[in-house]
């Protein structure tokens, strides 16, 4: 098996600029960006090509019958039923869980084109413009979710065909911005925190949150990174698709959060489960609310993956969601910085359920971080030591990377986002050498290959 992916030599150097080059040369043609987008797939896995294809092939004629049968809602339940049995086959059924690339993204953008074909939203039904949109593949592995009408305006629009060295450029910020998240500060905590969710066994409170903070950071720059990314790839064809994140670690309360973090998805959901949940209540009470929102990020948590990890991920956020909303109709409220230290003590908790391999590692590292052994890094203790207080010696586990650990805190927390930077960088000549340092810093660590955290997702 190759990897196929964004931050790989393979990738960088001969896929995109064959691409671009090929694209832009062709006269921006779809064809050609389709065919793309396929070997991109299969150069991961071959066999997982005819996956893609066939669930595509199926999707397309069912949103045909969507659209021109008068039986709507048989078909559309049809696709219901095929693609969320799709889903969950390879999800949870296969017993060495083998889940081809890119499969939940895949589906549920083709689920969200059904919904508005049977809303009546959606009415392009070209095959070409169609493959395009599910298989693009900046997309195509890990999102950002796309909508159909968002996307088929642009593919419309003839005058995107031609190249466009802003966009060029800016786009090629903004992938070098995400490049950097994933290389320079995700990978540099990986193997920090694999070592220690793979023996969590002895952790001290303090080692325990900075683990499960590890954790939380480097799936933060992973994925954003990735998405990062994948925004860039296609800045630079001139399409723009939705942005994935922004500043989700700065929120102050659970329903923000979600608003910040994975927002495709988050929109997504909303649009499919949550409204037409409102929709069939008819009336907006604070008990049909907790129950729509509810099913809907039990969902949210459910569609990450199967077992009892995400099991428990699912009803944490869920139901936490569900006093979010309790809290704010009684007209409860905290201070900011409360309020925000809450939220992330929680956020870093839950996220333990998604790198924990099963149920007792979970509860192996959550029960050290709210009922471990009170210990300090030695240096501290050395410090409080001068004014008389007598604290434990507990060293970190592993080899913890101290200045990216602190560099990744510093960002989420002060630095503007990705996209505020390439909304506001004059991609000038200084600025073009600096983009080109980071690139080139970021390709340097490129010698092992690390897939992104939400492909297993």
């Amino acid at each position: 098996m190759i990897e196929s992916l964004f931050n790989s030599y393979e990738f960088i150097f001969i896929f995109l600029p064959i691409t671009l080059g090929g694209y832009f040369l062709l006269g921006g043609s779809h064809r050609f960006l389709i065919l793309a987008s396929l070997i991109f797939y299969a150069y991961w896995d071959l066999n997982f090509l005819p996956i893609l294809l066939g669930s595509m092939i199926v999707n397309f004629l069912i949103a045909g019958r969507i659209l021109e049968s008068k039986h709507q809602k048989q078909f559309f339940i049809a696709g219901l039923i095929f693609n969320i049995g799709l889903l969950s086959y390879f999800k949870y059924l296969p017993p060495e869980k083998i889940l081809p690339l890119g499969i939940s993204f895949f589906t549920i953008t083709q689920l969200l084109y059904l919904y508005d074909c049977f809303a009546g939203v959606a009415k392009d039904h070209d095959s070409i413009r169609y493959a395009l949109f599910v298989s693009f593949f900046p997309h195509l592995l890990a999102g950002p979710i796309l909508y159909h009408r968002q996307m088929m305006k642009q593919f419309r629009d003839e005058s995107l065909k031609k190249i466009n060295f802003e966009n060029l450029s800016r786009g090629l910020i903004l992938f070098t911005i995400g490049l950097s998240k994933k290389v320079l500060i995700a990978d540099q905590l990986s193997p920090f925190v694999a070592e220690n969710f793979s023996n969590p066994n002895d952790l001290s409170m303090i080692q325990a949150w900075i683990v499960a903070s590890s954790y939380t950071l480097q799936l933060f720059f992973d994925f954003s990174g990735y998405s990062d990314m994948a925004v860039g790839l296609a800045r630079m064809m001139n399409f723009e698709i939705p942005i994935n994140f922004n500043a989700p670690y700065r929120a102050t309360n659970l329903i923000n959060f979600w608003q910040r973090w994975h927002i495709s998805l988050t929109n997504a959901i909303t649009a499919c489960v949550y409204l037409p949940i409102m929709k069939f209540f008819k009336s907006k009470t604070i008990l049909n609310t907790c129950i729509a929102s509810f099913v809907t990020f039990f969902i949210v948590g459910i569609w990450h993956g199967s077992g009892w990890t995400f099991f428990c991920f699912a009803m944490c956020t869920a139901s936490s969601i569900v006093v979010n909303y309790l809290w704010r109709s009684m007209g409860f409220s905290l201070p900011k910085i409360p309020s925000h230290i809450l939220l992330m003590m929680f956020v870093i908790s839950t996220m333990v359920f998604l790198r924990s391999d099963n149920l007792d590692i979970a509860m192996k590292i959550l029960g050290s971080m709210f009922a471990g052994d009170l210990e300090f890094p030695r240096k501290i203790v050395e410090l409080t030591n001068y004014i008389g207080l007598n604290l434990n010696v507990g060293n970190v586990p592993g080899d913890l990377p101290k200045s990216i650990f602190l560099i990744g805190i510093l960002i989420v927390i002060f630095a503007p986002t990705s996209n505020q930077i390439v909304k506001k960088i004059e991609p000038r000549f200084a600025i073009s050498i600096l983009i080109g340092a980071i690139l080139f810093i970021g390709i340097l660590q490129l010698s092992s290959v690390t897939e992104f955290l939400y492909f297993q997702f």
